[in-house]
């Protein structure tokens, strides 16, 4: 099967995407290969690989959601068939019924529910919204019988240290004449090796005859950077109050909507910084807020930059589907900026590889430092309404000095 066949295919399958999302009331468009989902800032695409035996055509359809910058989730179905229309006709069902719904009331709509389960777990302090596929089966299944196996796997994805953000779970179990012939377990696109051992001591079903489940859930919390990151390169023509505004509704803090607003260029600008120089960078920063009062923080105990920080080094190594959102966001970076300006004055690439830069001075209107537990004194969050009140808001801005 030659590969411009496959690629043919996979813009089909694009459009098959496109109406899938279409009849379920998302908005969304094709553009240069892709499926664009304008309001969610996502986009989606098709691949096609060839499987294939010499006694079976088999088919590997994968579906890729980009959730944030550099963040996709890929799901993967089987197809078979005597020829090439029909093992794909077989991996978009299997698509449709295993793995659509799920990215669909995990970042869409709610409105089909009823066709996935959702729930609130606690995991690692932090509470995650849970979008759960019904049970994929194939072979001789008692759906009435108990599952023990399920509460098990809620009971070890509770216990889990995931880091904040967005995640996804991939189970798969088969079993022939009550032996297991199969087992897996993924997170996030990769065998979650921390835990595949404990899920061969699960109770799962047995049966004489050849019996498969699968099982795709998404956990979700508010706090996500590479969403932060999507926002502000699809924002990028509009001002800080616009982006930080939606940051919000997308369930982020006022104050970590600011925070994002800064920290991401920052940490992007960084790691965009040391991929072509030697320079050096501090964890230090000096935070000027709204009342004039200035912190020295340490930017590693920075959730949001630390978390940005990963994620550019993850795309600087893997790419991102959209190269010109990365490039909107670390050309923001006050540090290259800086050090474009030195370039442009005459200084030598050379003579600035071995600079130390100064802390960033950095203005976030609403920051206040860690709480320090009083009888008397209470510290409240600035609610969404009084974010929406200010009519007049500085700027969040940082400088940087070569020392």
């Amino acid at each position: 099967m030659k590969d411009d066949e496959l690629i043919r295919h996979e813009l089909q399958l694009n459009n098959f995407l496109a109406e899938a999302f279409g009849k379920h009331g998302v908005k969304c468009e094709i553009k240069d290969n892709l499926v664009l989902f304008p309001i969610e800032f996502m986009t989606a695409h098709t691949r096609l690989f060839n499987r294939s035996s010499s006694s079976a055509l088999i088919l590997q359809l994968d579906v890729r959601l980009e959730i944030g910058l550099g963040r996709e989730i890929n799901e993967s179905c089987v197809g078979l068939g005597m020829n090439i229309e029909t093992a794909i006709a077989d991996a978009w069902k299997n698509f449709l019924q295993n793995s659509f719904h799920v990215l669909l009331s995990a970042f869409f709509t709610k409105d089909f529910d009823d066709q996935i389960n959702r729930y609130q777990w606690p995991v690692n302090g932090r509470m995650y919204d849970i979008v759960m596929s019904h049970l994929s089966v194939r072979g001789q299944y008692e759906k009435l019988q108990p599952q023990p196996w399920l509460e098990q796997l809620e009971n070890l994805i509770r216990e889990q240290p995931l880091t904040e953000g967005c995640h996804w779970i991939r189970l798969y179990y088969a079993q022939s004449e009550h032996e297991m012939l199969s087992s897996e377990i993924l997170l996030d696109n990769e065998i979650w090796t921390s835990v595949e051992k404990t899920i061969l001591t699960f109770k799962f079903p047995k049966h004489r005859d050849f019996l498969s489940v699968r099982l795709f859930c998404i956990l979700r919390d508010s706090f996500d950077v590479s969403r932060a990151a999507a926002i502000m390169a699809c924002m990028a023509e509009e001002d800080n109050e616009a982006i930080v505004e939606r940051m919000i509704e997308e369930g982020f803090s006022p104050i970590d909507a600011e925070k994002a607003t800064v920290f991401i260029p920052l940490a992007f600008g960084r790691v965009f910084l040391k991929g072509i120089t030697k320079l050096n960078f501090t964890d230090e920063a000096v935070i000027t807020n709204g009342k004039e009062e200035q912190f020295t923080i340490n930017l590693s105990d920075e959730p949001i930059y630390t978390n940005a920080y990963q994620l550019a080094e993850k795309i600087m190594e893997e790419g991102c589907v959209d190269k010109k959102q990365f490039q909107l966001l670390f050309t923001k970076s006050a540090e290259l900026n800086a050090y474009n300006n030195a370039l442009n004055e005459g200084s030598k690439p050379e003579d600035l590889d071995n600079a130390t830069f100064s802390p960033p001075m950095i203005y976030l209107s609403d920051y206040e430092p860690p709480v320090i537990e009083q009888e008397e004194a209470t510290q409240t969050e600035i609610s969404h309404s009084d974010f929406k009140e200010q009519k007049t808001r500085r700027r969040h801005w940082f400088f940087w000095k070569k020392k």
